[in-house]
């Protein structure tokens, strides 16, 4: 056996090992085949279900459900806000770098490419007497459904839906719901065919 072929089974098997530690210790022996990468911050209400991975220097807070085979990649980071939830359905792909805050729900079957940003909540502006930061959350809340492919660096804003089966271009700018099977691109997000 070679040493890098060596090196990869120590590191699988830490990762295994770490997993299985969260598992016992924080999730009730529920999260079975559970592997966590290292520098992982998790707090909170977390509920992670069997066969999750998640990868090194990724994030969660609070309010998050994870399900069965769910894939989150290196420095992935999910946060709620305040009494909100985020739940990513079974077979989701979560890539690296990618950002998700406020009130999303990621069916079933989801691809997310690199780098994106999905923020399912929005500041208040409207008193210019007041400080932004000191203002109230407005929460529309995303909704992605099932089997859809989101391109690296997209960033998908409060009060959006994208239909079953969508593709979204890569550096897109989604600000409005988005219909089942369409492919759609760009900066305000538009649909430019249909996938049928």
């Amino acid at each position: 056996m070679n040493l890098l072929n060596k090196y990869n089974k120590i590191k699988r098997l830490r990762c295994f090992l770490r997993g299985y530690v969260y598992n016992v210790l924080f999730f009730g022996n529920k999260a079975k085949n559970l592997s966590i990468g290292k520098g992982c911050e998790i707090f909170g209400n977390i509920e992670l279900n069997k066969n999750v991975v998640i990868s090194n220097n990724v994030k969660i807070y609070r309010n998050v459900i994870i399900d069965e085979s769910a894939i989150l990649g290196d420095n992935v980071e999910i946060r709620c806000n305040r009494d909100n939830k985020i739940h990513i359905k079974q077979n989701c792909s979560i890539n690296r770098n990618t950002i998700i805050i406020g009130m999303v729900t990621i069916e079933k079957n989801c691809l997310i490419a690199p780098s994106c940003v999905i923020v399912g909540s929005n500041h208040e502006f409207s008193d210019s007497k007041k400080l932004i930061n000191q203002q109230n959350l407005k929460v529309k809340g995303i909704v992605i459904n099932e089997n859809v492919w989101i391109g690296a660096n997209t960033v998908i804003l409060d009060g959006v839906t994208i239909g079953s089966g969508a593709v979204i271009g890569a550096g897109s700018v989604v600000t409005k719901n988005i219909e089942d099977n369409s492919i759609a691109v760009g900066n305000p997000c538009k649909v430019i065919k249909s996938r049928i």
